[in-house]
């Protein structure tokens, strides 16, 4: 199935929409906004060209790739937005938010010991970030290293309890 004829759901688009509006200041005219309609609209073909064409007009903008990335991969582009995000992550090394996002989409694709670093450098950015830590702790399981799991599992049931 081509990108063209693939239609996101709610499911994918509102948290992409949320997401992408929660992390740029974007306006009507601006080119991740357009994209958006794009993809609200079923066009994700146009939707990812015209990302990917403010991006290449704007390549030090951390906050546009980012909603790039989010985009890329509710389309299916996962190596496209992998790209975006540690391109964002050189911009902004002391984004957690970025972080977890890399960290997340490496734990989608199963390159867990990429996500764990990722996650892992994250907590580390936000201590009190509970989507790193749950990652850190599960991807520290994962991959055996099980001193590191006790600790963020304790450090997760913690954050738990403050909410």
């Amino acid at each position: 199935m081509d990108l063209e004829s693939r239609r996101l759901g709610p499911a994918i688009l509102l948290p992409l929409l949320v997401a992408a509006l929660g992390c740029a200041n974007l306006s009507a005219s601006d080119p991740a906004s357009l994209a958006l309609e794009h993809a609200a609209a079923g066009r994700a073909n146009e939707a990812a060209q015209i990302i990917e064409e403010a991006v290449a007009a704007n390549p030090r903008d951390a906050e546009l790739r980012r909603v790039a990335a989010r985009l890329q991969s509710a389309v299916g582009g996962d190596s496209v937005a992998i790209a975006h995000l540690e391109e964002a992550v050189i911009l902004e090394p002391n984004d957690a938010e970025v972080w977890a996002d890399l960290a997340e989409l490496e734990r989608k694709r199963e390159n867990f010991a990429d996500a764990y670093v990722a996650y892992r450098r994250a907590s580390e950015l936000d201590p009190e970030d509970v989507r790193a830590v749950s990652g850190l702790a599960l991807t520290a399981d994962q991959l055996g290293f099980d001193e590191e799991a006790r600790s963020a599992y304790a450090r997760w049931t913690e954050l738990a309890r403050k909410k």
